[in-house]
């Protein structure tokens, strides 16, 4: 695929890159087809397996929260642009994702937002079907948060070169997401999403297996604070 091309522009699934320097790709393709890579989607397998027991104690509290499937899935811009269809535990109520202003952001207090939708989202359980993403090869540990298509519209509009953040396949996590709490929305969105961009850009510009390593641990040691700041302070109250 090349940059700004009239058949990229008009192929079913493709987001436009005009202007995005694709010599990063050759570098890309040969780190997302290296033992690494295939190791991620093992490790995923294997992540999604155990997970399955926590999947099914929350199946029941899902259902019950609010009519609709456990599961459901999104459209999402992937590597080059490419779409594919992410999978989350539901945690909001059915329909909620087809209003558009909700496609640019939600907030945990939102009214769209189910009871247990609530502890799935601040807890980030909802996206642990995402490890099928994973084991797929549409996504790996590390990369950019694979957003929404009106939101992509909304940032690639205000953020020069924002496209360059699908020069890597999206991740599960990133430096955002252990250093940015909450998602701004509203005013407030372009600048939130500035900040984040710097971050994707640097992990870009520098991807590694020692990068993506650091930013797993630096993601593991913050969810398990995250848990225990929770606990302890259910324990106050």
């Amino acid at each position: 695929m090349t940059a700004g091309g009239s058949n990229d522009r008009g192929r079913r699934g493709y987001l436009s890159l005009e202007g995005v320097d694709l010599r990063h790709v050759h570098r890309e393709w040969q780190l997302t087809n290296t033992v690494w890579a295939l190791l991620q989607r093992l490790v995923a397998l294997v992540l999604l397996l155990l997970a399955l027991p926590l999947l099914l104690i929350l199946y029941i509290p899902v259902r019950v929260s609010s009519k609709g499937s456990f599961l459901y899935t999104q459209e999402r811009p992937g590597f080059l642009g490419r779409t594919f269809r992410i999978v989350k535990v539901r945690s909001m109520r059915v329909g909620a994702d087809r209003n558009e202003d909700l496609q640019k952001g939600v907030t945990v207090d939102n009214p769209e937002v189910t009871r247990i939708g609530r502890f799935l989202r601040d807890s980030k359980i909802d996206e642990l079907p995402q490890l099928w993403n994973v084991v797929r090869g549409d996504m790996e540990f590390v990369g950019p948060r694979p957003i929404a298509p009106k939101l992509n519209e909304l940032l690639a509009e205000h953020i020069p070169g924002f496209n360059r953040r699908y020069l890597v396949k999206p991740g599960l996590t990133n430096i955002s997401q252990v250093s940015v709490l909450e998602n701004a929305i509203g005013d407030k969105t372009i600048e939130d999403w500035k900040l984040r961009f710097e971050g994707e850009e640097h992990y870009i510009q520098h991807k590694s297996i020692s990068y993506d390593l650091i930013l797993i641990l630096m993601t593991v040691v913050f969810m398990l604070r995250k848990c225990w700041r929770r606990v302890a302070r259910r324990g106050r109250d």
